[in-house]
């Protein structure tokens, strides 16, 4: 059974973390992000390498062939995954070039996740930022979670605004989880609950 956490709940949506992958992520919308070249000429590994493997080679491909060059905020839509895919559609985010990530293109990610994950309905959404999987270590990550959620946060609230005005529809998601690994499960889970403690306070 997959581990998963609440970390908390922000405006009527369920924020989770879950110790599986955009493979095994059993949602609507299953988000993963990519850069346009692995760090340091790294081969993918974990949770996107197993993607592009379910894929059949293709997520790679497409972006050898440039035909998605994983630009920041470019977005590749597959809703027909392969069976052994669990989620509904993927949606692959760009990051860009890893020489120049900061912590600010995965919080972009997140808000564009969010965008489309309500443009197609989804109530369950999982989002993987494969920082460590395209070969970032974990010192450069380091306050990626508090980005995340803070993006999250604020793209939340502007649906919630602009449905108030009448100039869209109300939020289809209802739960999020932030994919992480097996082995890093406990330490990221209280890292994200602390975070969502310390956005909440300032919101207070």
């Amino acid at each position: 059974m997959t581990e998963r956490r609440l970390v908390g709940t922000y405006a009527g949506v369920d924020i989770h973390v879950a110790a599986w992958d955009g493979v095994a992520a059993a949602v609507d919308l299953s988000c993963a992000c990519m850069f346009a070249r692995e760090a340091r000429g790294a081969l993918p590994t974990g949770g996107l390498a197993h993607l592009d493997a379910a894929l059949g080679g293709r997520l790679l491909s497409v972006r050898t062939a440039g035909l998605f060059q994983a630009t920041r905020g470019e977005t590749l839509l597959i809703d027909r995954a392969p069976p052994v895919i669990n989620a509904g559609a993927v949606l692959v985010i760009g990051l860009g070039d890893p020489d120049v990530w900061s912590t600010e293109v995965v919080g972009g990610a997140v808000a564009i996740a969010y965008t489309m994950a309500n443009l197609k309905g989804a109530a369950r959404v999982a989002f993987a930022p494969s920082m460590l999987d395209s070969g970032l270590t974990g010192e450069q990550t380091s306050g990626a979670a508090n980005r995340m959620l803070g993006a999250l946060m604020r793209a939340i609230d502007l649906k919630i605004a602009l449905e108030g005005c009448g100039q869209t529809h109300l939020p289809s998601v209802r739960e999020w989880f932030f994919d992480v690994g097996a082995e890093r499960f406990d330490q990221a889970s209280a890292g994200f609950v602390e975070t969502l403690h310390q956005l909440r306070s300032r919101l207070a």
